[in-house]
């Protein structure tokens, strides 16, 4: 199997075989619940005082945030007809989309109160379910124990196309079998077959040239950034540019310019676009959706622009057959997607930690979720990392993780406790870890 570092880096491509990278952004929408309709976002324009109010006071009251995410005994029948639990349910009518946008508005408002930290939101919301081992949020219930997540990540896990424990809105916004969506259920699954095709084709730690674009991307970054100073840890758009050079470098073995550079970057600073669910995303009239569509077409386009196309025939040729993406652009644009989402985005994140972290501040994470102990000083948090910086990445990115959790289904029928209310759901329902909150588990860290 041909890899980035043998292909020929410069072959005639085939205008057919490859496709337009518009048409697979603009394709027809998928999976879009009735509660997410266009009638559905003319209900909550035409209503959106009564549901503001709603909203704003289930963002603010936890115990109101309770009730509109699965209904409250004592009301009769608000868990099948008032609650988001009850919609979901019930496969998301449209009757009952006015639970949504009253929720909708509540989450937005309880992460603002929360200093917009993803981490602060599931504690607050962990909170008001009672500290139990399950909440509910979205469409599905969440855990946090680091032993409910350990099992999971080492478990074989069904997915669906899904994020943030909400349906996801493909293929406009998300890449539509972008490898966080496929299920990793035994080694002949197109998970599977990608995800070794990955491997193979960018990061082969076998292989000669990638061990070579490991060993320059010092110099690289040295040449590029020249007299690096201290306080420009601070410039986050400095940091995100380096970042996608790096990772564009090690996959692709090609250093970009600062345009395509900063065009990457966008896939750490639209990071806000993906976790809202499709309702909010028409509420908005796409305006955030089309932000990453764009994005997705400009980062193809830098593929495009240095005839890097091979590549992903040969990926994709390599593919069995039933796992083959035609056309091939299809592919691209999913590994495109997992490359810039987590290799760029994620990257970005951690990075951004780390710089703060040396300057004894806290990333995303509020400082209150934080104790330095006895590194008070920035000199001493760079000896800290200058005396082992792997072990310094680490435990940066336990405590202000760049990946705060992940979404799957449950398998089986799980009962669960729920602000002290006993429910039993069917397989299939999304299942939320949190891994954020798993990293704080005091039976593991102390």
């Amino acid at each position: 199997m041909p890899t980035a570092e043998t292909q020929p880096l410069v072959k005639s491509v085939n205008v057919e075989e490859w496709g337009s990278i518009q048409d697979v952004v603009n394709a027809p929408l998928i999976d879009v619940p009735a509660d997410a309709s266009w009638l559905s976002v003319v209900g909550m324009w035409l209503t959106l005082p009564f549901s503001l109010i709603q909203g704003v006071i289930g963002g603010l009251c936890s115990s109101v945030f309770v009730c509109m995410s699965i209904g409250t005994c004592c009301i009769p029948c608000s868990q099948q007809l008032c609650s988001a639990m009850g919609s979901v349910m019930q496969g998301h009518p449209c009757y009952m989309a006015w639970t949504w946008w009253r929720y909708v508005i509540g989450g937005l408002v309880a992460l603002i109160a929360n200093g917009k930290s993803r981490l602060a939101l599931f504690t607050w919301e962990w909170a008001a379910f009672g500290k139990a081992p399950y909440w509910w949020h979205g469409e599905g219930i969440w855990m946090w124990s680091y032993k409910d997540c350990d099992r999971i990540l080492k478990s074989q896990q069904v997915r669906k196309s899904a994020f943030g424990c909400v349906t996801a809105c493909i293929p406009d916004l998300f890449a539509t079998n972008v490898l966080i969506f496929l299920s990793n259920d035994g080694p002949n699954s197109d998970w599977a077959a990608v995800r070794a095709a990955l491997h193979h084709m960018f990061l082969n730690p076998e292989g000669l040239a990638y061990r070579e674009r490991i060993s320059k991307l010092q110099s690289l970054v040295s040449n590029d950034w020249k007299d690096p100073k201290f306080d420009q840890l601070n410039d986050k758009t400095l940091l995100q540019r380096h970042v996608a050079k790096c990772i564009f470098f090690v996959m692709f073995g090609e250093w970009l310019d600062d345009t395509d550079a900063a065009t990457l970057a966008g896939w750490r600073t639209e990071a806000s676009a993906f976790i809202l669910p499709r309702l909010v995303q028409r509420f908005a009239f796409n305006l955030l959706i089309n932000k990453v569509k764009k994005l997705r077409i400009d980062t193809v386009g830098i593929i495009e622009k240095l005839k890097l196309q091979q590549t992903f025939i040969d990926m994709n040729n390599s593919l069995p057959s039933r796992w083959q993406r035609s056309p091939v652009v299809k592919l691209c644009d999913e590994i495109m997607y997992v490359i810039g989402f987590a290799g760029i985005g994620g990257t970005s994140a951690a990075v951004e930690s780390v710089a703060a972290f040396l300057q004894v501040k806290s990333g995303e994470t509020p400082a209150k979720y934080i104790d330095f102990g006895d590194y008070n000083t920035a000199d001493k948090m760079k000896a800290a990392f200058a005396q082992d910086p792997d072990a310094y990445i680490r435990e940066t990115c336990r405590l202000d993780p760049p990946v705060t959790s992940a979404t799957g289904v449950l398998k089986e029928v799980t009962e669960v406790s729920l602000a002290g209310r006993d429910f039993t759901f069917d397989p299939g329902l999304l299942n939320q870890y949190v891994l954020s909150m798993a990293n704080r588990d005091p039976s593991v860290f102390t």
